[in-house]
């Protein structure tokens, strides 16, 4: 694996070609505080797996990430983060920046599942999420944001959040989410926004078999009344949906989309449950919502 030196901050483009009938990084570059870990041998399954690594715990102050993830045809590569974004304070006002950019061509699989945000007491965040789905791949991809830490231990105490994510298929827009967060203009906690919880997480599937009818066994499957979380999915206009959680926990928030990924990864490709060694605290919610 390379590493160069990048005007931005933190750097990262990776690449998944098929040789011989079997998924290989074919690109790995890294820059500054970005790395990527070597790759994941997971517990039940031979997919190939990466995790996006921040040197330094979390994003700084004024820093500017990129992050570019290209599947080529008839590969399935699974791409996670080894913890949550972290964004620490901007007293000075300047804006963390992150640039995500994914093209899943043909064929390809790609399990795009990054934590969520976490804003620091006073930071100013913007996120944004280019995602290009060729006609016939596949795609699971996660996102989500909590309250936030402070050092007075009061949510929403960020000052600024702005998280935006298209996803295109077959070169049309499939799915446009704009989530701007100001806790300085809005009660963050009251209705219409997040209604009395603290994390906000969200699933979104592209793939030629989402249809209305599956839609419906995934609702089936998730009726159940999930404890200090609601739950919603939507069918998209196109071979998509869309689930979002709104919940008091952030490990509970992830595995309660965790019970759906699993059993999507089953359904579309035959696959176990997907065991990415996370904390204990996870293992514990994921237990409770199974």
């Amino acid at each position: 694996m390379k590493t160069y030196t990048y005007p931005c901050d933190g750097y990262t483009e990776i690449e998944f070609t098929n040789r011989d009938g079997r998924t290989v990084a074919s690109k790995r570059i890294t820059g500054g505080q970005s790395k990527l870990s070597a790759p994941l041998r997971l517990n039940n399954e031979d997919t190939l797996a990466f995790f996006l690594i921040t040197m330094g715990g979390g994003f700084v102050e004024g820093e500017h990430y990129e992050t570019f993830i290209t599947s080529h045809e008839k590969t399935h590569a699974i791409v996670a983060s080894q913890a949550p974004t972290y964004v620490y304070k901007c007293n000075d006002g300047k804006t963390t920046v992150q640039d995500i950019k994914v093209k899943v061509d043909k064929d390809a699989v790609l399990e795009f599942l990054p934590d969520d945000v976490i804003p620091y007491g006073n930071s100013k965040y913007r996120q944004v999420t280019q995602i290009d789905v060729a006609k016939g791949a596949s795609l699971l991809y996660t996102d989500g944001i909590t309250a936030g830490w402070s050092m007075n231990h009061k949510d929403f105490q960020y000052r600024y959040v702005h998280m935006l994510s298209k996803i295109s298929y077959d070169g049309q827009l499939l799915f446009n989410d704009n989530l701007i967060l100001d806790p300085h203009a809005f009660e963050m906690a009251e209705l219409g926004l997040f209604e009395g919880y603290r994390n906000y997480s969200s699933l979104v599937v592209v793939d030629e078999r989402v249809n209305a009818k599956l839609v419906k066994e995934l609702q089936d499957l998730n009726n159940m009344a999930f404890d200090g979380a609601i739950m919603g999915i939507s069918l998209l206009e196109g071979p998509g949906m869309v689930v979002r959680v709104l919940g008091k926990s952030l490990n509970n928030n992830r595995a309660i989309l965790y019970r759906s990924i699993d059993w999507l990864r089953y359904k579309f490709y035959g696959l176990p449950h997907l065991d990415l060694r996370k904390d204990e605290a996870f293992v514990n919610a994921l237990n409770a919502v199974a």
